[in-house]
């Protein structure tokens, strides 16, 4: 079956062996400075792989755990199978949990060209394509944070459900639906972000085939229906589910408004990325929320009504929106804005730009702008890596991360918060201090601040400032376990 557009039959399309090799020759150049970062367990979730003692052997009883237990809110058994994997050749060696993501996403990364190279109309768009998405410095979060590998897993079996749903399409043959099942089904047991793929694949049908065909697509739904399932009793097992962000469905949709415009800002120019993204409290009903909501309904709407005049735009639009969705917070997530949120959505920018520079070459033929606009390609891919291979040092240990943090959010007692505890973790008490106290005085409705206050003191040998701040802590959190368990701490040596 050969769909409109499929420009499979051009061999001179397809990128050739040299053309793939300096993609990932250039992938895995930009990202090597991440097998020097650490793991990063304050607030990105990088404990996970120390504390989960499933991985540690690889016996039926911890594989069964892996296949049916949940992990930090999240059921990701494939994801916890490679963790088991890699614990078994590194133990707790950082660098072999980063190798592994640099080479998942270099996969990636040549699974978006074998994908593209057969819709796009030439060759070089397909190239520039995975370039983008090879070296943004938006993909740093999802490639250097160790228990990321839940996302670059995914998006390389996204791309193979994708290349395989291609395959079938084309010859019909039952094996290519069945591997593409599979793939898909590996895919959401990496991640559950992938379950609107389904609706991808109608997306895929309606613009290169002009027709719907649901039913061969129902058991992709099917599969995606349980996957959102899972997700959801996992996240409901730790009280994970969280509230509408400002407290009603306006504040929450003029929200997610702004963010999913910062988003686009960020792919466009990633000038003033951060490891964390927070926003004040005021900032709910800023005009520039309601500009963002008008904005993107109007240019959803504009490319919709003339879908037939601009089927590139309409089709990577859809792709940006689709793959967005599961992480756009329409169910609240615990954080509005990451970087890796965007990892399956950004092929669908980098594609639009691919194409929108191939018209550009083409309009400047036999003009003086024809070097230029050729250059222009390189030089921005050229950009974005060099911007992105600064970037890992920005998350080498959870104190550079939280440094930058603070940085882009001074006002934050939160980020002033977690910076003290990650310094409490390098063993610095004295900058822990200045930032858990400077937290304090941006805002005093932390007790988690106190309680961090409490126990840097007690550790330093100060019982008098530590049973102060403990005593603040408790008044605020009556009971809590860890209040209760150092305030026992401090007693004890005292009653002996």
């Amino acid at each position: 079956m050969q769909l409109p557009g499929d420009v499979a039959t051009n061999n001179s399309r397809r990128p050739g062996t040299a053309t793939l090799a300096l993609l990932a020759t250039l992938t895995v150049a930009v990202f090597l400075p991440t097998l020097r970062n650490q793991f990063l367990p304050f607030g990105f979730d990088d404990a996970l792989i120390s504390d989960a003692v499933e991985i540690r052997e690889l016996s039926w009883a911890n594989l069964t755990a892996l296949a049916t237990e949940s992990h930090y809110a999240h059921y990701v058994p494939l994801t916890m199978l490679s963790f088991a994997l890699d614990y078994h050749f590194w133990g707790l060696d950082p660098v072999g949990y980063h190798l592994t993501n640099v080479l998942l996403h270099t996969i990636a990364v040549l699974l978006l060209c074998g994908f593209l190279w057969r819709i796009v109309p030439s060759r070089r768009v397909t190239v520039l394509a995975a370039a983008i998405f090879a070296v943004h410095p938006l993909q740093m979060e999802a490639v250097s944070v160790a228990v990321q590998r839940k996302t670059v897993l995914a998006g390389v079996l996204w791309f193979l459900t994708l290349i395989f749903y291609q395959r079938w399409r084309r010859t019909n043959m039952h094996r290519w639906y069945g591997a593409c099942l599979l793939a898909f089904i590996a895919a959401g047991l990496a991640k559950p972000a992938v379950v609107t793929l389904p609706a991808f694949l109608l997306l895929y049908d309606y613009t290169f085939g002009g027709s719907v065909r649901l039913r061969p697509v129902l058991p992709f739904f099917a599969v995606a229906l349980f996957i959102t399932g899972m997700a959801v009793r996992a996240h409901q097992a730790v009280d994970a589910l969280h509230p509408l962000h400002g407290g009603n469905a306006l504040a929450h949709i003029l929200m997610v408004s702004r963010v999913a415009l910062e988003d686009i800002d960020a792919a466009v120019l990633p000038a003033r990325l951060s490891p964390v993204y927070y926003y004040p409290q005021g900032a709910i009903y800023e005009p520039v929320n309601f500009l963002a909501l008008t904005l993107i309904l109007a240019v959803c709407f504009y490319v919709i009504t003339y879908r037939c005049h601009y089927r590139w735009t309409f089709f990577c639009l859809s792709w940006f929106v689709l793959a967005l969705l599961p992480e756009a917070n329409v169910v609240p997530l615990a954080q509005l804005r990451a970087d890796r949120f965007l990892y399956l959505a950004l092929p669908a920018f980098a594609l639009w730009v691919a194409l929108g520079w191939e018209r550009l070459v083409q309009a400047a033929v036999r003009t003086r702008w024809q070097v230029p606009a050729r250059l222009l390609a390189p030089l921005a891919v050229s950009g974005l890596a060099i911007t992105c291979y600064q970037s890992a040092a920005v998350w080498h240990d959870d104190v550079s991360a939280w440094s930058r943090v603070v940085q882009r959010h001074p006002w934050c007692a939160v980020a002033h918060q977690m910076l003290g505890r990650a310094y409490c973790g390098a063993g610095d008490a004295v900058d822990a201090e200045r930032e858990l106290q400077l937290a304090l005085r941006i805002s005093d409705q932390l007790p988690d601040t106190y309680f961090y206050l409490a126990q840097l003191y007690a550790e330093r040998g100060a019982p008098a400032l530590a049973r102060t701040y403990l005593q603040r802590f408790l008044e605020r959190m009556p009971g809590d376990p860890r209040g209760v368990e150092l305030q026992a701490a401090m007693i004890a040596p005292n009653g002996s």
